[in-house]
């Protein structure tokens, strides 16, 4: 089962470093995200599944036009069903994670229905399956005389359980949706200000090679730009949030009178609706904060038209 879009070009399979392949997913936005795998003598870690069926089939496929030994582990970075809905399809796998992601997976009892937001997706036969061995702080999986070293944030970020993947041995590094590169970020399950901090923490891993969430994968000085867009985009939220909250705006009402500038060109623009709800309640004057306006708001930011899906 091949995942055809003819809007979108097709996924991008790149081996970044001996053995570590980083698999992008054209254009990045709304529930098409990046994934990778490292081969080893006799196993396969992946980290992150895709959205759905047909684009986790296709990625498992481009696993098998590399190699045939089992997959043995798959790393969820965050619990958000881009990186997740397709677990169920890496059968015998270990799936691990962070043990706030688990939490929050089972907490929503199984998969979210996206069909009102997201009409018209094919999601296929999901099926829920959520990480079997989980962990906080720090976790190292050894594939050959390679290891990855897992690492949260120790603070919320884009999620309570952000975890990145780090090869030391080829300084690369997979970052989940810490980073959106070349689109707008989304805080809205979890910190604009924590977002913000993983960026630091980010850099200091001193990488080559940085694997985003959504766009395309960033090395040397487009590395660094990369993480300094996040920095400023989120930064750039936070004041004009400082700016709604003193004229008596509301997220949406604010976000209507905000010149994006250059952030205008980046996809997913009606983002900045869910952050600034975020920015609000982290200066404490949202105190009635709830995802499911934040998301109606960014329709109404949008004219009343749904956010823009092509998974």
């Amino acid at each position: 089962m091949a995942h055809e879009h003819g809007e979108l070009p097709p996924p991008i399979l790149e081996e970044v470093a001996a053995g570590v392949y980083s698999y992008v997913q054209p254009d990045g936005t709304w529930f098409i995200n990046n994934t990778g795998f490292v081969v080893g003598p006799d196993h396969v870690v992946v980290v992150d599944a895709t959205s759905t069926e047909a684009r986790t089939v296709a990625f498992i496929d481009a696993i098998r036009s590399v190699t045939d030994k089992p997959i043995a582990t798959l790393i969820n970075t965050h619990h958000h069903g881009d990186h997740t809905h397709g677990n169920y399809l890496f059968e015998g796998a270990t799936i691990v994670a962070h043990e706030e992601c688990r939490k929050v997976m089972m907490a929503n009892g199984g998969i979210n229905d996206y069909s009102a937001a997201f009409p018209g997706v094919e999601w296929g036969d999901l099926q829920f399956a959520p990480p079997t061995l989980t962990f906080s702080g720090a976790l190292d999986l050894h594939v050959g005389d390679v290891t990855l070293e897992l690492r949260d944030m120790g603070f919320v970020a884009h999620t309570e359980g952000d975890v990145t993947a780090w090869i030391e041995a080829h300084k690369v590094l997979f970052a989940g949706d810490l980073v959106f590169h070349g689109g707008t970020p989304f805080s809205l399950f979890g910190s604009v200000s924590g977002t913000i901090d993983a960026m630091d923490r980010l850099e200091a891993q001193g990488a080559s090679v940085l694997v985003p969430g959504h766009g395309p994968v960033a090395r040397g000085d487009g590395l660094r730009s990369a993480l300094d867009d996040q920095r400023e985009y989120l930064t750039f939220v936070q004041k004009e949030a400082g700016v709604g909250m003193e004229a008596g705006r509301t997220p949406l009402e604010h976000a209507q009178e905000v010149d994006l500038g250059r952030f205008a060109e980046w996809s997913d623009s009606e983002r900045l609706v869910g952050n600034l709800h975020v920015a609000y309640r982290e200066a404490g004057k949202n105190p009635e904060f709830r995802i499911d306006l934040a998301i109606m708001d960014m329709v109404a930011f949008n004219g009343g038209a749904l956010p823009r899906c092509l998974a």
